[in-house]
């Protein structure tokens, strides 16, 4: 599967991956972010595209994008894709995480352990600590 046709699917999805808001279009942030990530086009088209399959819905702020799907009650799962610099991913991250506490989510979740996010996290004001649920390497509350 092609970037471009990722592309076409999240968008029959209502994921706008085409739009700018001020910055690179999405699949421009998420192309760039598995560049940078040394991950392989194709496994990074299959990964999102599992994610969108799955239910997962995606938000920016800047050229961050947040991928998200409910696991709960004020529960949710989230993976970042960001090709900002360190202090505007910090802006985007806590605008991101200010959405979700809006919406009613209190806690998130993260499969993986990355020292980047969680010091991040950590930076903005938001705690991360063991997860409750052992499928989750990462727990923080909003």
């Amino acid at each position: 599967m092609s970037l471009q046709t990722l592309a076409n699917q999240m968008a029959s999805r209502g994921v706008e991956p085409n739009s700018r808001q001020g910055g690179l279009r999405e699949i421009d942030i998420i192309n760039q972010y598995f560049q940078k990530a040394n991950i392989p086009p194709e496994q990074g088209v299959k990964l999102i595209d599992a994610a969108v399959k799955s239910g997962s819905k995606f938000t920016r702020s800047g050229n961050t994008l947040m991928a998200y799907k409910p696991v709960g009650p004020s529960a949710t799962q989230i993976y970042f894709f960001s090709v900002d610099i360190a202090h505007e991913f910090a802006q985007a991250m806590g605008n991101l995480l200010t959405k979700l506490k809006r919406a009613g989510v209190r806690t998130i979740y993260m499969n993986k352990i990355d020292p980047t996010i969680v010091s991040t996290m950590q930076g903005i004001g938001v705690q991360t600590q063991q997860p409750d649920k052992p499928q989750y390497k990462v727990m923080a509350t909003l």
